[in-house]
């Protein structure tokens, strides 16, 4: 499921809309503690980033804020599921 998600997320950054490598890296990111979805921003921004000055890497801060932001909510859903605190 991990590398189809990320499968995803490439084939959308080349060929689909914006949309759908951030849903396949927010899926990633509260299912997997998924370093993958730095690369996908990573991708997604050096495809698509404009070639300005000033523009930011909007995929990547996101992928970010998703990787780091979400963790400790992944953390719970991960301990909900096993019936076990903090396993």
């Amino acid at each position: 499921m991990r590398i189809g998600l990320f499968a995803l997320g490439v084939l959308g950054a080349i060929f689909g809309p914006p949309v759908l490598p951030l849903i396949a890296m927010a899926v990633s990111a509260i299912r997997y503690p998924a370093w993958e979805i730095l690369l996908l921003g990573l991708l997604v921004d050096f495809l698509w980033l404009p070639a300005f000055p000033v523009s930011l890497p909007l995929f990547t801060i996101a992928s970010l804020a998703l990787l780091w932001g979400l963790e400790p909510m992944r953390r719970e859903f991960m301990a909900g599921e096993s019936g076990l605190p903090g396993w």
